[in-house]
Formats: C-alpha cells, structure tokens, sequence
C-alpha cells in the first residue's frame, strides 16, 4: 500500500465483501472487521517503552589516570566510601578487555620489575614468556602444544607445567613453568606522595597442587624490605606432623616493612582467618581481593568485602620508611609453584601432580579518588 496519501498517525482500515460483482444482486455478505495502523512516512520508529537504553559504549582498559579512565564498572564491594574513578579495567577472558594473547603482551610482561622471571631464584617455577619477542635473554618461551595461559570466555586460566620432560619436579631444579604476569602499567607513586586514594580488585580462584605459591601484590622499582603490600598470599606448606595446606584452605594478608605496621597478626594463618570469620574458605570458588591505600597513608585489605588487614603510617617509599625515596607502583599477579628459601614448599613432586591445576583470573580493576 502507498502510504504518502495519508497523513502520519493512526489510520483504521476496513473490509466488507458481497457474493457478486458489483452493481448485481447478491444473497450474501460479510464484514472482516476493523484493523489500525500507524502512518510513519519516513520517520523513524519510536523506541519501544520496554527496550533497554542505548549502550554507554563497550568497556575499556583504560589510561590508567582520572583524566583517561576506563569504561567499566563501578568497585564490587563498599569498601573506602564512594566516587573512585575507574582507571585501569584488566577484564580477563574472550568477552572482556584482555582477550587474547596479543592483548596479554600489550598490556602485561612474564617476568618482575627488577627483569627475573622467578621473583630472583626463590620461586621454584619460573615464568614462561609467550614468545620469543616477549622473553628476556635466556627465558623459556611456553609450548603452543602446552600453554601456560588460556582464554575461557570470561576468564584467563593459568597453568602450571614441567620443564625439560621432567617426570619430577622441584623447585631447586627450577622446572616448572608458570603463566605468572606483570601489569606493564605502573602508577608514578602512591599513598601521600600520589595524593589519591587508590582501590585495587582481583577475582581469582585456584585449584593448586601441593607445594603452589600464589600472590597478588604490590611493590616498588626498588625493595629494601619494602614497600611491598602483599594483599593476599597463600602456598601450599607442609609443616609436618600432618600440618598442610596443600589444598589452599589458608592464606595471610600483609604489608612488609621492618618494622610492623598491620593490626591483624598473621603469624597462625588459621587462628587469624578464624578471628576475621573465615572460619572455612573454598579456593576454588571465586574470591576478590580488594587493595584500598588512602593518600594519608593508611591501608586496608578485603577478601569479598570483609576487612582482612589494617593499618597506618606506611609511606610508599623504599624501605616505607618516612622520608627516603618516593618508588613506583608494580602490580603482580603470582600463580606460581614452589620456594627455594621456604622450607615447608620446598619438596619434589611428581610432574603428573601438576595436571589440571589452575589459576583462573577473572578480572583486576584499579581505582583512583
């Protein structure tokens, strides 16, 4: 039908027929009832009352300052007030930020700031780059047939592998490959020296073997016993007499100074996690880790919201000591196996303990106020 005749707006239609042609008698008829349109000569449809509003655009990763955010969401629990600004959207998996692998090398190195793929030669894994481009001289490169990072649709899972077809592992022999990263982004300086506050989230979860060493943190281009912030770490110990952790059931949440400045003392990893109310913890289910360091110079620590560590007066300086030299902000994500220099996860194992273990990285977002 050729609309152009009539107006736009509602327009009511009707049909009546007879049982012959027109002008001659007929025995018959019947009405097909009333119909209505609406006219819309050229003009766009209206939206549907039920469709959703137009999108704000796709998410990003980010510039990393509150002047070149990220598009993504807001922090997952209420810890530290409100009004962070998302700076840095590391949203892991074929449907996020970071897809693939090449969105891996862009945004993240496999080795420390200080250029050592095994946190110097106290990991027993070390860290395999993902190709010859993206390794330091002499660093293994992971075997397309056996990676150490995969992408899941919503996730990043990392895995861990023997080195050199050994059949044992151990971390003296340093033979073991992880898929362990580096952001390659830094903030220029943090707590007073930054004067913003910063939140940092990850979700995560694991399915270790005996002996794995897992950590998400922070620390400086310098160390000297600080300034580190170890928001979560957790290793598979066995401190003997039937004393293990080799499931992951217990972890501890510090910062690192020489002198002490957490309130949550740490040195029972269960007794502690039972005061804070975990008195069960599943790591195979996702948890987030929450970083929140003001510019005041005081910090605290959240596992899915509840508060794990406190405390104040930790400049992020070396050594965290008032005064000395003002460092970076490094952001490192330990999936790892091993330690030559603690005893308790420092034993072989059989390389066929490493199948299907995992970490699996959800997400890892930073905020800035």
């Amino acid at each position: 039908m050729d609309t152009t005749q009539f107006a736009d707006g509602p327009l009511t239609l009707t049909a009546h027929a007879w049982n012959a042609p027109a002008g001659a008698s007929f025995t018959s008829e019947a009405d097909a009832g009333a119909v209505t349109l609406t006219v819309q000569n050229g003009a766009a449809a209206p939206p549907s009352p039920e469709a959703p509003p137009p999108s704000s655009g796709a998410t990003t990763v980010g510039g990393g300052t509150k002047e070149d955010p990220a598009r993504g969401p807001a922090p997952s629990f209420a810890v530290g007030g409100g009004e962070f600004t998302l700076v840095k959207n590391w949203d892991f998996g074929e449907s996020g930020t970071i897809r693939s692998g090449a969105d891996m090398d862009a945004h993240f190195a496999y080795h420390d700031q200080f250029n050592t793929i095994g946190n110097g030669s106290n990991y027993g894994a070390i860290m395999l780059a993902s190709s010859a481009s993206t390794a330091l001289a002499g660093q293994p490169v992971e075997d397309p047939a056996r990676p150490v990072r995969q992408f899941l649709p919503d996730s990043l899972k990392t895995l861990l592998v023997p080195l050199r077809g050994a059949t044992t592992v151990s971390p003296n022999e340093h033979n073991v490959g992880s898929g362990s990263f580096m952001a390659k982004f830094t903030l220029p300086k943090a707590g007073a020296a930054l004067g913003q506050d910063i939140l940092w989230e990850t979700r995560v979860r694991f399915v270790p073997p005996p002996y794995y060493w897992f950590a998400i943190w922070v620390s400086g281009q310098q160390w000297q016993k600080g300034a580190e912030f170890d928001v979560v770490e957790s290793f598979g110990f066995d401190n003997g007499g039937g004393s293990t952790n080799y499931d992951g059931t217990y972890w501890h949440s510090n910062s690192v100074a020489d002198t002490d400045h957490d309130r949550v003392d740490y040195a029972n990893w269960p007794s502690a996690m039972s005061k804070l109310g975990f008195g069960t913890f599943d790591p195979t289910t996702y948890h987030t880790w929450t970083m929140l360091y003001r510019k005041d110079d005081t910090f605290s620590f959240y596992c899915d919201g509840k508060e794990v560590q406190h405390g104040q007066g930790y400049p992020w300086t070396l050594g965290a000591k008032a005064g000395a030299l003002p460092l970076d902000m490094v952001f490192l994500f330990d999936g790892g196996w091993g330690h030559t220099t603690v005893s308790s996860v420092n034993h072989s194992l059989p390389a066929s303990a490493l199948d299907g273990k995992y970490y699996e990285w959800d997400y890892s977002r930073l905020y800035l106020r």
